[in-house]
């Protein structure tokens, strides 16, 4: 069972779905730390500048992972109830992700973000303030698509710059799931669109 906010429970479910007693210590507990870890570490390679924001986000999300926290920015793991006895351990680890995060976005626009209550909260402001202007970034990766020539590339070059837009293009757009088929078909039609 999953601890949502309020909850007495003391489990959450892991990225495998795998319920873990969030008393554990062990490393597959989102409440462990290493003795490593700390809030000027280096996870990733760019901060945030608003327009890389795909790929910092994607960089972030690989690096969370590793240390066992996506929990935290995903909801989760949400802050148990003032009486469970994980509070303040919780209360750490998300301090912990929260400064992981605010660590990578650039100077120029951290202060925006400084005041948030939680690192879910955090990601989820940077997502809807750095998503939002989606629509310019959608027109210039389907213009860079369509321009694309080898050139002089290697035929390696030119997949892997070719590939890397597509990819940036499924970040931003996400096909709902559904069991009528029609999220499928929609899928079928963007990869033969990827063949012209």
């Amino acid at each position: 069972m999953a601890t949502i906010h309020g909850s007495s429970s003391s489990s959450i479910r892991n990225g495998a779905g795998r319920v873990v007693d969030s008393g554990e210590h062990g490393a597959e507990s989102p409440y462990f730390l290493q003795s490593s870890d700390h809030p000027g570490m280096v996870l990733v390679s760019n901060s945030l500048t608003g327009s890389n924001y795909l790929s910092w986000s994607r960089a972030m999300l690989i690096a969370l992972g590793a240390k066992t926290k996506l929990g935290f920015i995903d909801g989760r793991c949400l802050k148990p109830d003032p009486t469970n006895s994980n509070v303040d351990r919780w209360i750490k680890v998300d301090y912990m992700a929260t400064s992981w995060i605010l660590n990578y976005i650039s100077k120029e626009i951290v202060e925006a973000f400084l005041y948030t209550s939680s690192s879910f909260d955090l990601w989820n402001e940077l997502k809807e303030r750095c998503r939002e202007c989606n629509g310019p970034l959608f027109y210039q990766l389907k213009r860079d698509i369509s321009s694309i020539s080898q050139g002089d590339f290697s035929v390696s070059q030119y997949y892997t710059k070719l590939n890397k837009l597509w990819d940036e293009l499924s970040c931003l757009v996400h096909l709902p799931s559904c069991e009528c088929g029609a999220a499928a078909k929609i899928a079928a039609l963007e990869s033969n669109d990827r063949l012209m």
